[in-house]
């Protein structure tokens, strides 16, 4: 009997790199993408990647596992990480394709604005239709997101403000409405969302386990089968992650850094950081020195 072909999982479709999870925006035109595979996605996911998808000109389809459905213009999709999604299009189909890793919008859970929090919290793909305004807002904001990822010199300072605008274009009449999908049972985003609130203090997957209603064991079954790692690895990763952008980002010292993180010496904090990322913190900061 043959064994079944597990669905492919992408940093960007059809890229087979190292996995960028750290502070990640791209923007490209549908026609980049699509028009070298025939106009066709196959069935796929991004472990730590968001998309949202606007079609401005043509159509698309829209696959995944609720079954197909038919996507126009004024119409908009989000794609949350994780989520199995496919996509055939008509030939020159223009629009955009937005991707960012969860960390971008920058900020603490609880300071993020209600739509932001509602985007990185969803459990499945989302569609939306759009009013003639929001869609002129919206096009507005992934206008001017392509022409500075492309020309511009002021990325980091366009795209965030840009991109937190667009999700809430999308995402806040849904949450005023209470649309959003609150199934009960396990959700990546909800168990990110806890590691987010907690990591500094919390870092056994017993605690996550239980806030979460579940054995230590499921959860980490859950973790293995929608991001590929352990709810221990999952946990190290935002530790990690929160290492990366405070060395890259903010003017603390190294054990200033280790001691923010719940680090006791900061010497074994420098050692566990080289085993992750593959080199000293210092080397980091240096490498991401503006």
């Amino acid at each position: 009997m043959a064994s079944a072909t597990p669905i492919p999982r992408y940093h960007l479709y059809g890229e087979n790199d190292a996995v960028e999870d750290f502070d990640f925006f791209h923007i490209e035109t549908i026609r980049t993408r699509s028009k070298p595979h025939g106009w066709s996605l196959g069935a796929h996911s991004h472990a730590h990647l968001f998309q949202m998808l606007m079609i401005t000109q043509g159509a698309g389809h829209l696959v995944d596992d609720t079954g197909e459905r038919e996507i126009s213009p004024r119409m908009a999709v989000f794609n949350p990480a994780g989520a199995v999604h496919g996509w055939t299009f008509t030939p020159d189909t223009q629009g955009y394709v937005v991707s960012f890793s969860h960390d971008y919008l920058g900020g603490r859970e609880e300071n993020r604005a209600e739509a932001e929090r509602s985007a990185l919290h969803a459990a499945s793909n989302l569609v939306f239709e759009l009013e003639r305004e929001d869609l002129r807002r919206l096009t507005f904001c992934l206008e001017e997101m392509a022409e500075e990822f492309g020309n511009g010199r002021r990325r980091r300072d366009m795209f965030r403000p840009l991109l937190s605008l667009a999700l809430v274009l999308l995402f806040s009449k849904k949450a005023d409405a209470g649309e959003l999908d609150r199934t009960p049972g396990f959700s990546l985003f909800r168990f990110r969302a806890l590691v987010d609130e907690h990591f500094r203090t919390q870092r056994s997957p017993d605690f996550y386990a239980a806030e979460m209603g579940l054995t230590t064991q499921r959860l980490n079954r859950y973790c293995r089968l929608f991001a590929d790692r352990t709810a221990a690895q999952s946990i190290r990763d935002r530790v990690i992650l929160e290492a990366r952008r405070l060395i890259a980002f903010s003017d603390l010292s190294i054990s200033q850094v280790a001691y923010d993180l719940g680090y006791e010496d900061p010497a074994y904090f420098s050692r566990v950081f080289r085993k992750e990322t593959g080199e000293a913190p210092a080397d980091f900061r240096a490498r991401h020195a503006v």
